[in-house]
């Protein structure tokens, strides 16, 4: 299978690439622009193309889709955090991006497989939530990928495209920016920085190795 991987640079992506030349032996082109979080060392190794762009841009990805049979859109700005002092920055990937993306899709009739997040959401009080739970998003980064998971759903049904949209819960593992929670932990603890605790530190988190 030939695959177009968005955001495959990136900390989950790039293990999903690895894991897809390596134990299925797909052959895969990775779009990734190289924001702080994406490196193309992630991808040391590994036979696949490269094209370095943001998936807001429609003449990249008008040429690196050409001959796949999907795409698979890791990309994203993933920071809570930073979606409340940049949001500007997670609309254009999240929203325009991702209609790029589908508008290319449907243009080269190939399936589209967009990953998601538990944030969409919200907070759950008690219990837990199932495919059909409202979206609840609580800040701009849930928001625009609760938006972006909207627009996937509106070209299934509006245009026919065959859509996927998966919604994991926190990630850990190799090639993972140092400010998301575990690494933060490790390293803090390593150098005997303090560790940040948020409220009074009684919240419940899901994590997946990656």
């Amino acid at each position: 299978m030939r695959l177009l991987v968005c955001g495959g640079a990136g900390f989950i992506g790039s293990n999903f690439v690895r894991v897809r030349v390596r134990d299925h032996g797909d052959e895969i082109v990775v779009l990734d622009k190289l924001t702080y979080a994406g490196r193309e060392e992630n991808l040391g190794g590994l036979d696949a193309g490269f094209v370095h762009a943001g998936i807001e841009d429609a003449d990249a990805v008008a040429t690196a889709i050409a001959g796949v049979d999907a795409v698979v859109n890791f990309a994203a700005e993933t920071h809570v955090d930073r979606s409340l002092a940049e949001p500007d920055a997670f609309v254009q990937t999240h929203a325009v991006g991702t209609w790029v993306l589908l508008e290319a899709a449907r243009a080269a009739a190939v399936r589209y497989l967009q990953v998601s997040t538990d944030e969409v959401y919200g907070s759950i009080e008690k219990g837990s939530f199932t495919e059909s739970s409202p979206l609840a998003p609580s800040s701009p980064y849930s928001a625009t990928k609760a938006g972006a998971d909207l627009l996937v759903s509106s070209y299934f049904h509006s245009f026919g495209l065959q859509t996927l949209i998966c919604r994991g819960s926190n990630n850990y593992g190799p090639h993972q920016y140092p400010e998301k929670l575990i690494p933060l932990m490790i390293l803090n603890a390593l150098h005997g920085d303090r560790l940040p605790v948020y409220g009074d530190g009684m919240q419940v988190r899901n994590w997946l190795y990656v």
